[in-house]
């Protein structure tokens, strides 16, 4: 959209906005429509409204709802100034304008805070930003990660974007310290074995993917000599309470906590990731599939065995009803024994196996491994794809059904060796291979090349499991094509939307995606392969 046509869409945005100021995204674009717009998309309108920030401002509703600033004197959409504040060690990409937003957030909340940003916008630019602005001001800087791959990433990453300075690890057999070293990037795992930052000297502590460290081992991590502290994380929560008890204490400062209970000093969502024309449009379509009557008997004795000791651990033994993971974490200590009453682990222990066969037989149901098999003509399209599973044995059953059908498909689990994984991830970049199925060891800390489509095959009661796995996928694309996403689920179960499956992320998602598409029952290949080829902007 070139500055006239944008100013155009400006002056019009104004005018419905200050006859009816409280409107969404969607509302606009009718309003628009109705003045002769053509060709527009939701998208569009919400790159003019945010993109001009002296005009416009919104709430904080789902979609937001927009009004004209009543400080704005001009329809002129005033020019992004060029950033100011970047520091002078910073040498990577220019940033973007959400993360100086970002980083001024987090130093107006005394430099301490979490910044969220959905996967795929680049959380980590804002963590070397402010990791070059603490050793200008002769701190040292620590960056905690999850895991062995995410060490190399943020290890190679500082190196390449505050060159000159010394850049060590800790964890992985490296054994670096911060008194010889201007930044360790350290697994958790290893920094919470051993005090990090030398007596008498201050620093900054990066945490990435900071809603890991709720658990009580990785909160040991969280040094309070670091007195500056930023987080980064797709979506700031847990399901139970790891974040209140020693996350959210740890970063909150005292100017953010006048105004809340949260240490999150800057939200990017999809609405503005899509504006800013960080990620690729998309659109979802749900494919709900029906048990055998094999399995769906299975299922109804799992499912009564689940509830009936779900609400004796509740009402007998002590278990919390809510949230889920404080629940699942009771079950778990009673399952492991060493209780006064044997009946309380035994009991637990049936409803841990009942919940874990229900829910590996709707991940592994028959009827979704031929639903797959409908979608291989979809992957044979794409330029690229991700099936994500719920096991192992799932990923590797989906791949060899993909290649079956003359895909080149492979697995991509736990199981295979660090080198093996580089591999596959390097050969499907190359597009040697063009489809990977993965259970949650794609979800979180590694960086996967571009994919254009997606098949969750297994829900995740997760809402931070859903974003990362979206992530993956909306990332822009060259061709300007929006991403499909396909969601597989078995109806009349938790994992049916009708009945609240896929609650909160589907809710988002809809407000988001261009479409969400239901397909009936009587879906085939034909009716999905027309539905994808209309969302790429392809001829059938």
């Amino acid at each position: 959209m070139d500055a006239s046509t944008r100013k155009r869409m400006a002056d019009d945005l104004r005018s419905l906005l200050t006859k009816n100021p409280g409107q969404h995204k969607r509302q606009l674009l009718k309003g628009l429509q109705s003045r002769g717009w053509t060709g527009l998309t939701s998208t569009d309108v919400n790159s003019v409204l945010y993109g001009i920030s002296a005009m416009f401002v919104h709430d904080d509703h789902t979609p937001p709802l927009w009004r004209v600033d009543a400080g704005c004197k001009t329809i002129e959409p005033t020019p992004q100034p060029r950033p100011t504040g970047i520091p002078r060690l910073y040498s990577g990409p220019p940033p973007r304008a959400w993360q100086i937003e970002a980083l001024d957030a987090w130093r107006a909340a005394d430099r301490r805070g979490v910044v969220e940003a959905v996967t795929g916008t680049g959380k980590t630019a804002v963590g070397i930003l402010a990791a070059a602005e603490a050793i200008e001001s002769g701190r040292r800087v620590l960056i905690l990660v999850p895991g062995r791959d995410l060490l190399d990433q943020w290890y190679e990453k500082v190196g390449k974007e505050i060159p000159g300075r010394k850049i060590g690890r800790f964890g992985d057999g490296c054994d670096d310290g911060l008194a010889e070293n201007h930044v360790v990037v350290s697994t958790v795992q290893s920094a919470c074995r051993r005090r990090m930052l030398p007596a008498g000297q201050s620093g900054l502590l990066i945490a990435d993917e900071v809603h890991r460290y709720g658990a009580d081992a990785f909160a040991n991590a969280l040094e309070e000599e670091f007195d500056q502290r930023l987080g980064l994380t797709a979506t700031y929560e847990r399901e139970d309470n790891g974040l209140e008890q020693y996350v959210t204490p740890y970063f909150l400062s005292s100017t953010n906590g006048r105004r809340s209970r949260s240490p999150v000093v800057m939200h990017c969502d999809y609405e503005r990731a899509l504006a800013d024309d960080i990620l690729a449009r998309f659109r979802i379509g749900l494919v709900g599939v029906s048990l055998t009557p094999s399995e769906q008997e299975e299922y109804d004795e799992y499912d009564e065995a689940a509830k009936k000791t779900r609400s004796a651990l509740i009402r007998n033994y002590g278990c919390p009803e809510s949230p889920f993971g404080e629940f699942m974490r009771a079950a778990n200590q009673l399952a492991e024994g060493g209780n006064e009453d044997s009946r309380a682990t035994r009991v637990a222990r049936q409803y841990l196996n009942a919940f874990s066969k229900r829910r590996a037989l709707l991940a592994e149901s028959d009827r979704k491994a031929a639903a797959l098999d409908q979608l291989a003509p979809v992957l044979a399209r794409a330029d690229r794809g991700l099936v994500f599973t719920e096991t192992k044995l799932s990923a590797e059953s989906a791949a060899a059904i993909l290649r079956q059908r003359g895909i080149a498909a492979q697995d991509f689990t736990s199981d295979l060796k660090r080198d093996e994984r580089k591999q596959r991830l390097r050969h499907f970049k190359e597009g040697r291979i063009r489809v990977l199925a993965a259970p949650r060891v794609l979800d979180e800390g590694v960086d996967v090349p571009e994919a254009d489509v997606g098949v969750i095959v297994a829900a995740s009661r997760s809402r931070r499991q859903m974003i990362q796995r979206m992530g993956r996928i909306i990332r822009p694309k060259e061709d300007r094509h929006p991403a499909v996403f396909f969601v597989l689920y078995v109806r009349g179960t938790a994992e049916d939307p009708d009945l609240g499956g896929h609650g909160t992320f589907l809710k988002a998602m809809t407000d988001t995606a261009e479409e969400v598409h239901v397909f009936s029952p009587s879906a085939g290949t034909s009716d999905l392969l027309a539905w994808f080829a209309e969302a790429a902007n392809l001829r059938t």
